[in-house]
């Protein structure tokens, strides 16, 4: 103890913060890690579950089992699903023999001599899935969805053709509790050292007589009190910065995109049947999504570029245009009525293209899921979409407005406060993340604009994107 007794004010209060704030940050860490990683869990099984329903729905469809060489087509389905979930390790897809009842593998894209030679492949009758451990792959989800083939007759049970076997690593949740554990641990490094500082700064100034020790006590318990609210902002922070961006965020960019590839798949099956020469140019739709995933994924890695070098002069009506055709065949699918209604003489906007592409799309995917939800209550309104656009001038300044107004559910005033918070969303879960909106509104105001959303709860909801524009000369 006489060490300890003979250390000044200053170093006993280092050592005490340094005491507290070190433990208070893992402990945190750690509550916070064991809440998140089984929603994460959940989420990456969902994402295994859909994707092999959506493998098994394309070879019904397609009719794809009875090729007489059905392996190299299923693999082609497997190679677009692989492609846009990276963290999809294997696919199987398995098929009970009719005459021997033997199950063989069809497809795969795992070579033959990657198995075991004892493994015994068996048909599932339902959605199984199962978490496994392994030194070679890690963490990973098995699952078996089966291939079900509807019966002709509307109430008649459902012919089960093989199973979709698939495998979909944990490795990118491990890569972002690790990022989370880093942060962590740098943050409370930090606000040791800081906190350090800025008491001996205050330390030497009071400690002179008893007076000023008693002042000195009421400072620093009003200092403690805003440094809980620096601890609680930074937790904040990082859950929004860590979690935030690099999974939800990163999921929903990715995502919008994949729909749209999606409806124009859709059609393009149809069409392709019929020698339809609209195929060419679908074709070029689903290419132009796919480079934009791509500059999506270039953005998120290259994060800590200027935004400013990339902006250019930006004509809304035109993005308009281009979002009204990638989201065409979902609308035409839902038998939902499109109206436009733009100022073509309206000025440019200074921006980035995808970006405002991708504030407008979210905006009108919206819409489209709430207009689905209000066909599904078959209500006997008429489901509408509208988007138009003005121009308005304001004490100096000029404004363009773009509007997405739809015929849907609409909000309540209680969650209609909430709909540009982080996290905050009326879908179901799994559905959505609760940052599409919020992703909306940082983008608008980082070109000095605004996102209004106004709504009435099962009438209608109106969202207006209103940036600064160039007047044309």
């Amino acid at each position: 103890m006489k060490p300890l007794r003979r250390m000044d004010l200053q170093a006993k209060v280092s050592l005490v913060l340094a005491a507290v704030i070190i433990p208070t940050f893992l402990i945190v860490t750690i509550a916070q890690n064991k809440l998140t990683q089984p929603l994460l869990e959940e989420e990456i099984r969902q994402i295994g579950i859909n994707a092999a329903r959506t493998l098994g729905a394309e070879i019904v469809s397609s009719r794809l089992i009875s090729l007489p060489q059905p392996g190299p087509a299923i693999e082609t389905r497997m190679q677009d699903i692989l492609y846009s979930q990276p963290n999809i390790v294997r696919i199987d897809v398995l098929v009970r023999d009719s005459l021997t009842g033997i199950v063989k593998n069809i497809a795969s894209n795992i070579d033959d001599e990657s198995s075991p030679p004892s493994q015994v492949w068996t048909v599932a009758e339902s959605v199984t899935s199962e978490f496994k451990i392994d030194e070679s792959s890690g963490r990973f989800w098995e699952i078996m969805v089966p291939i079900e083939q509807k019966s002709r007759d509307p109430h008649g049970p459902k012919r089960i053709l093989g199973s979709v076997h698939l495998e979909i690593s944990m490795g990118f949740i491990n890569r972002l509790i690790d990022a989370l554990w880093r942060t962590t641990a740098a943050a409370a490094f930090f606000s040791v050292i800081v906190l350090i500082v800025v008491l001996s700064y205050f330390l030497r100034k009071t400690i002179a007589n008893d007076r000023l020790l008693r002042l000195a006590e009421t400072q620093n318990i009003q200092l403690t009190e805003k440094l809980h609210d620096v601890h609680r902002q930074l937790l904040n922070t990082e859950k929004l910065a860590v979690m935030g961006q690099l999974t939800a965020s990163f999921a929903h960019e990715i995502g919008t995109p994949l729909n749209a590839i999606g409806g124009h798949l859709q059609l393009l099956r149809d069409e392709v049947g019929t020698r339809n020469t609209g195929a060419v140019d679908r074709l070029e739709v689903i290419n132009g999504q796919v480079t934009k995933i791509e500059k999506i994924v270039k953005n998120f890695l290259q994060s800590t570029a200027k935004p400013a070098s990339q902006t250019q002069l930006v004509d809304l009506n035109l993005i308009a245009d281009k979002t009204l055709g990638i989201v065409r065949p979902r609308s035409e699918s839902l038998g939902i009525e499109i109206k436009r209604d733009l100022d073509r003489g309206m000025g440019p906007v200074r921006a980035v293209p995808l970006e405002i592409e991708q504030i407008l799309l979210n905006l009108v995917n919206n819409s489209l899921d709430s207009l689905s939800s209000k066909r599904d209550q078959k209500e006997k309104t008429r489901l509408m979409l509208e988007i138009s656009s003005k121009m308005e001038s304001f004490e100096g300044k000029h404004w363009a407005e773009i509007t997405v107004y739809d015929t849907g559910e609409g909000i309540s005033k209680e969650h209609l406060k909430n709909v540009l918070k982080p996290f905050f969303t009326t879908k179901r879960p799994g559905e959505g993340t609760g940052l599409g909106l919020t992703i909306c509104r940082d983008l608008a105001n980082k070109y000095g604009g605004e996102l209004q959303i106004d709504s009435k709860e099962g009438a209608w909801t109106r969202a207006t994107l209103k940036l600064p524009y160039q007047v044309k000369q």
